[in-house]
């Protein structure tokens, strides 16, 4: 029987660390016997110098880690490199080479420079792979829009209002839809699934996500769909007697629970006795999360 690969999970996986090539430069220059004098001579550099790379005091600039290299018979690219990188340092230096793996298809590179949303995985071994993510949203754009004047077809940019802070969607409802209306966005309907109609947004502040820590940030855009489906991975519209409020919930039959967010450890609960009426406290649940 075939073993099947398991990819290490991220506890699993080894801490990134740059090479030491500062204590190659030492050990190189000892196994051709030079001196630190001899060396900063042929690399036209200070002794002392020589002496706070040696020790990893100092990174040389890319110029001055080439001569290193010459002197020493050693890979020059590898030393520039090792100085870039080095300057950066592991943390950074692991984006650059994520955004790297990225950059190598054409497509991402197109989807993310159109502006298209990102929406971020959930967490996962495969959650920081950039790449991945891209792959998710570009699935969906692998076809080319339905012209709008195509029979039956449904139009390729859908424009969806933007709400103010706090207002109900049943305000769009109204003889005067407009005033708690802010802004409009135009949003590809291939980034919305098939399904999606009845569309409002909100621009999501501080005050809206006290309950939604570890799920979206302040400067957030997200966009809700009626009637609401109640899940717990979805953010959804509430309404209440105070006004509406985004939480996570989940939905027993009877009862609207209200899951609390990040470092919260308390529940709240709505009773809703018939199962008809929970379209009037769930307003509206999320289709689409837009990274600020």
């Amino acid at each position: 029987m075939s073993k099947q690969a398991v990819k290490p999970s991220r506890a699993e996986r080894p801490t990134l660390r740059l090479p030491e090539l500062n204590a190659r430069i030492r050990a190189r220059r000892s196994q051709l016997g030079l001196t630190g004098a001899e060396l900063a001579q042929r690399s036209s550099i200070s002794p002392s110098y020589v002496s706070l790379i040696e020790s990893g005091a100092k990174v040389p600039d890319d110029d001055v880690a080439a001569s290193l290299a010459r002197a020493l018979g050693d890979d020059e690219d590898l030393y520039r490199a090792w100085a870039r990188a080095a300057r950066l340092g592991p943390e950074k230096l692991d984006l650059l080479n994520r955004l790297g793996a990225a950059s190598r298809a054409p497509a991402y590179l197109s989807l993310v420079e159109s502006g298209q949303a990102l929406p971020k995985l959930a967490d996962s071994d495969e959650a920081d792979d950039l790449a991945l993510r891209m792959r998710e949203v570009a699935g969906r754009l692998s076809s080319p829009p339905p012209l709008a004047d195509a029979p039956g077809a449904a139009a390729a940019v859908v424009s969806v209002p933007v709400l103010a802070e706090g207002s109900d969607p049943i305000a769009l409802e109204s003889a005067e839809p407009t005033r708690a209306i802010v802004d409009s966005l135009l949003l590809d309907r291939r980034l919305l699934g098939a399904g999606a109609r009845d569309l409002f947004a909100y621009d999501l502040t501080a005050r809206s996500l006290e309950h939604l820590r570890g799920v979206a940030e302040a400067g957030d855009r997200i966009v809700f769909q009626r009637p609401a489906v109640p899940n717990p991975d979805r953010i959804c519209a509430v309404r209440r007697a105070g006004g509406l409020l985004l939480r996570r919930v989940l939905w027993n039959g009877r009862t609207l629970l209200l899951l609390p967010g990040d470092g919260e450890s308390g529940f709240e609960s709505i009773e809703v006795p018939d199962p008809k009426l929970l379209g009037h406290v769930l307003v509206g649940s999320h289709v689409l999360l837009i990274r600020r």
